[in-house]
């Protein structure tokens, strides 16, 4: 028996250590992107994060910042992922031994039995520790990781439970569930899920198998999962404000603000409390035993008065101000995404974005879901007798809707996300497929990702194979035990996906949501390889060959996945959100008001101001929260870190009554406004040397909003909240206070201020001036040149204003993994760089700057890392070409015919950042004019007029198929202009030609040239290459040679 533990701790502690140590040297050294940077702000100074929350989850964060008394406070809120994980593992593998020897029929005796029983759970246990979901979920700080140690903590005691369900005292590991699940809202809602299995493991233990009894299991368990999920968490906090858990037509609460309701919640938890009292004295078993289930995950969910206490206490991130009851229920129903139906499954109608996605063709034509019906709109009437409209879902297509929730629901967001752990994964893009076999679209996908070498990650279904044998194995040797986990697998997976209802498209992979369920399938996977064992050996297990078996199955999948996995997991040196954030934030002078975009635009600069007490001066407006009115109440009345309050007109009260009051902030529809703001006269000669201007002594603009569409040949636009909130920052600081927008924001939100934005560093300053009136033009060359041109990739930062970048680990120097959300990030520096050194060429006439630019790019982000497209590529080549650098002209302009080359022999790369042939045809510099520009540069003229003949050739073809078509007038007038462009093009490659022959003194060679070309193009059929003959006979005219109208006259 003491050898038994020794094993069984051994290889618990081992698959413990083997976790810890792996996550510890793949885990991000600093704050990662997408919520981490929020919720380890939030952890850190117990602030207030988005809905509904994780207040269990930000006080264990905290704990850590003094349990690890060292290191970046970043990489310490990482670690929590790192230890939840490594406990988990652990869980994992007693979870697996417990559920082999359920179905045992002998005890352990010798070590053969050991190895098999405890080397197996191993496998398992390791198998989920190097699966893809678990390990990106383990080296940042979120909350799914911790998540899974709640799930996998709550199924140990499970299967604990089951262990003693016959000795006295057993309830206690029930009634531990119950305190572990209410506790576990306070992270995520994950471990909820397993409450069916928990009631099928207590019913199939203790009651007679029949009909009846198992229909009532079923119905009790649904009443727990209600109970703990649906009357804790969502209705009780709802009844405790004074309204009622049920909404009209209206989307009203049918009754609000009641003391009567907070009466009945009171009095329901005190009905709990009397029948706990009443169970104990009158000795009712059930009774007591029920109600103080009730009671411990009532207790447990008790975690979020956190956030009321935290959100009274007013911290700098407070976000929806839970302050009371009321509050707090909007917060816990994530009231500010807006409401989810579960019928049809496409339901969004107010995302253009997504409305094209539900109505999606393929390559015939045909709908890929089915078509999508646009609901039409019903009046309803509120309770105060106001009438408004409503989306109306009665005329939906069954159809379409059954087809998407499989095609986009279930096979795209769940079962691609289990193949990629289980069978392997195509590339790191978004929406990337699994990989079996073969390459499949593989090369297609990490087409310039910089680590294409790295994929496709091919586990040859080896962990679905042995998971699938454990999983029959599991049914054929303990059938009511298979069934409980097989419930755990689905719920934990695919109905969640269902539940959830996700929406095409995402704005990031979500594979995270279905750890619990991979978890499952790992054990299964434990399971396998001690079938594989007793299949294989039968009665004969000796330790050696049960050894052999379990190495296998350990080399075969963990060890495989590890393998696989290690090269696209590892964060070591990744620095890339704090750098990036901390660029952000030094491109603004001190004081400023700065406008983002939500998620990666915006938690990691909380992050470094929060925590890191970066730049907290900078006002951070996140144009995404800038569409609530709690957000936009804060900016006007605290003063977060002793930053300025932003001076905003709106109201108090316009901003803290309810969203759907006639006196709230909202938006409106309407034209184009022409707008005037009052500024100073030396504000404005500060930009501007334009005494026209100056003596305005103010700013003029037309402030848009989002288009509508057109009436009357004007164009409508709804000018949502922060499209408000934006024009009245500057009408209130009338630029009293330098304004930004964040280089990352798109020109949809700049409200008509694109004229005015002027460049500086990773920021773009909103000017009262048109750049075209401004000293410095669109770029203001000191702020760039101190950002872009003052690299300092130390671990040293400077918390106030200073102007210089870091690029830490870019350079190509070492091996640093980063996944697409990185990468795109480099194409941000690089317009930089590269429209700072046009600046140099074009404005400023100093060649050597602008290569010392390029060259300074080049040096800190890696072209092998990070390789550039072909029109990038094009203009480095160009750049260097018209800046002198003749050498690395050339090797960029053959860099360009490679990379053009590449998508000429494979049409499936015209994707992501690659114009499509169609977009080539109507204007866009695509492929064929970059490949064109490269031959220039290497003069190799020939091959140049090659590629803008063929486009001038396919947009000919285009053009007489579409004109005179009226649905295509648009698309025509489009390549017409095109075609013109091209001729334009071929036009300047030959008098280039013509005139470096002339600069040689081969004058005859360049009269020659010219004669060819004339006979080339005289006698083509398509008379506007003809029409290019003159030009030729021009040239031969200006060398003095015949030209062919002189020798018609002498003939």
């Amino acid at each position: 028996m003491d050898n038994n533990k020794a094993y069984y701790w051994g290889f618990g502690i081992l698959s413990f250590l083997v976790t810890f140590i792996v996550y510890s040297l793949t885990v991000q050294p600093s704050v990662p992107f997408w919520d981490c940077g929020e919720f380890s702000a939030a952890a850190i100074w117990q602030q207030v994060p988005h809905p509904p929350g994780a207040p269990l989850f930000l006080m264990i964060g905290s704990l850590f910042q003094f349990l690890i008394p060292f290191g970046d406070l970043g990489w310490r809120m990482n670690m929590l992922s790192v230890v939840s994980t490594s406990f988990t593992i652990l869980l994992l593998y007693m979870i697996t031994v417990k559920v082999i020897m359920n179905f045992r029929k002998e005890e352990i005796s010798d070590l053969a039995d050991r190895l098999m029983v405890y080397g197996s759970a191993f496998v398992g246990a390791l198998a989920f520790c190097f699966s893809d979901t678990l390990w990106f979920n383990g080296v940042e700080s979120e909350v799914y990781a911790t998540s899974s140690l709640f799930t996998a903590l709550v199924v140990f005691l499970m299967m604990k439970w089951n262990e003693v369900a016959d000795n006295p005292g057993h309830e206690r590991y029930l009634l531990l569930i119950a305190y572990i699940l209410g506790l576990s809202t306070g992270v995520h809602l994950l471990a909820i899920l397993t409450v069916f299995s928990i009631v099928m493991v207590i019913y199939f233990r203790k009651y007679e198998i029949n009909t009846r009894s198992f229909i009532l299991m079923g119905i009790i368990a649904l009443v727990v999962f209600f109970i703990a999920y649906q009357f804790v968490i969502m209705w009780l906090p709802t009844m405790l404000a004074g309204d009622s858990p049920f909404k009209n037509e209206a989307r009203e609460r049918i009754i609000e603000d009641s003391p009567v309701m907070t009466l009945f919640a009171i009095a329901i938890i005190g009905g709990a409390i009397a029948l706990l009292w009443y169970g104990i004295k009158k000795k009712y078993h059930m009774l007591k035993l029920t109600t103080t289930f009730f009671l411990l995950i009532l207790f447990g969910f008790t975690t979020y008065t956190q956030i009321l206490l935290r959100s009274n206490a007013n911290p700098p991130m407070n976000e929806n101000e839970p302050k009371n009851f009321p509050k707090l229920v909007s917060y816990l129903g994530r009231e500010q995404y807006g409401e989810q139906r579960m019928w049809p499954r496409r339901t969004d109608y107010n995302d253009e974005q997504k409305k094209f996605y539900y109505n999606q063709r393929d390559e015939n034509g045909n709908y890929v879901y089915g078509e999508w019906y646009e609901p039409e709109t019903k009046r309803v009437v509120r309770k105060d007798g106001q009438a408004i409209s409503v989306p109306d879902w009665s005329n939906v297509n069954t159809e379409g809707e059954l087809n998407y929730l499989w095609k986009y629901q279930i096979v795209h967001m769940y079962m691609r996300y289990f193949f990629w752990n289980f069978v392997g994964r195509q590339s790191d893009v978004q929406d990337a497929d699994f990989a079996f076999l073969d390459k499949g679209e593989s090369d297609i996908l990490n087409y310039k990702s910089g680590f294409a070498d790295k994929f496709p990650v091919r586990f040859f279904a080896l962990p679905l194979l042995l998971g699938l044998i454990g999983l029959y194995f599991h049914f054929t040797k303990d059938k009511k035990m298979a069934w409980v986990y097989l419930v755990m697998f689905l719920l934990m997976g695919v109905l969640a996906a269902i539940a959830q209802n996700q929406q095409n498209p995402q704005p990031r992979e979500r594979d995270y949501f279905y750890t619990g369920s991979f978890m499952v399938f790992c054990m299964w996977i434990g399971l396998g390889t001690y079938a594989l064992v007793e299949w294989i050996f039968k009665k004969r297990k000796a330790p050696a060959f049960v050894s052999l078996v379990i190495v296998g199955c350990l080399l075969l999948v963990p060890v495989n996945m590890a393998i696989g996995g290690w090269n696209i997991h590892t964060r070591a040196g990744n620095y890339i959100p704090f750098d990036y954030s901390y660029n952000i934030l030094q491109s603004c002078e001190k004081d400023a008001i700065l406008f983002t975009n939500g998620d990666n635009d915006t938690f990691p600069l909380w992050f470094l101001q929060d925590v890191e007490g970066v730049r907290r001066d900078v006002r951070v407006v996140n144009l995404s929260l800038g569409q609530t009115l709690w957000y936009i109440d804060q900016l006007k009345n605290r003063e977060p870190w002793g930053a300025k309050k932003i001076p905003l007109s709106f109201s108090d009260e316009s901003l803290r009554v309810s969203e759907t009051d006639d006196r709230a902030l909202s938006y409106d529809f309407g034209e184009a406004k022409n707008i005037t703001i009052p500024v100073k006269k030396e504000i404005l000669a500060e930009y501007t040397d334009d005494q026209n201007i100056i003596n305005t002594g103010q700013m003029n603009f037309t402030f848009v909003g989002s288009p509508l569409g057109e009436r009357d040949g004007k164009t409508y636009y709804v000018f949502y909240v922060n499209n408000k909130l934006i024009l009245d920052i500057l009408q209130q600081t009338r630029f009293e206070r330098p304004v930004y927008f964040s280089s990352s924001v798109g020109p949809d939100v700049f409200s008509g201020l694109g004229r005015h934005l002027r460049y500086e560093g990773m920021a773009m300053r909103v000017c009262p001036v048109p750049v075209n009136s401004l000293k410095t033009g669109k770029i203001y060359e000191k702020v760039m040149d101190a950002c872009l041109m003052n690299v300092d990739n130390s671990n040293n930062f400077s918390k106030e204003p200073k102007f210089g970048f870091k690029l830490r680990n870019l350079d190509g120097n070492g091996y640093y993994y980063y996944d697409e959300v990185h990468r795109r990030l480099m194409t941000n520096y690089r317009i930089l760089y590269l429209n700072y050194a046009t600046y140099q060429l074009e404005t400023k006439r100093d060649s050597a700057k602008c290569i010392q630019v390029i060259d300074m790019m080049n040096k800190y982000i890696s072209p092998v890392y990070f390789p550039l497209y072909h029109d990038e590529e094009s203009q480095i080549a160009l750049l260097y070409n018209e800046a002198g650098d003749k050498e690395k002209a050339r090797e960029w302009a053959r860099r360009t015919i490679k990379s053009c080359n590449e998508i000429f022999s494979n049409n499936k790369l015209r994707r992501d950042r690659v114009e499509s042939l169609a977009d080539e045809m109507k204007g866009r510099h695509g492929v064929h004019k970059s490949a064109a520009e490269a031959y220039k540069i290497l003069g190799d003229y020939d091959s140049a007029r090659e590629k803008l003949m063929a486009l001038y050739t396919i947009s000919r073809q285009a053009l007489s198929s579409i004109q005179g078509n009226p649905q295509y007038q648009n698309e025509a007038s489009q390549v017409q202009k095109n075609i013109y462009d091209i001729l334009g093009n071929l036009v300047g490659i030959d008098e280039t030609e013509i005139e470096l022959l002339e600069k040689q003194g081969k004058t005859k060679e360049a009269i020659d040239k010219a004669d060819s070309l004339y006979r080339k193009y005289s006698s083509d059929q398509d008379p506007l290459i003809q029409s290019m003959a003159r030009y030729m006979d021009e040239q031969i005219k200006r060398l003095g040679g015949n030209t062919r109208n002189d020798t018609a006259k002498n003939q």
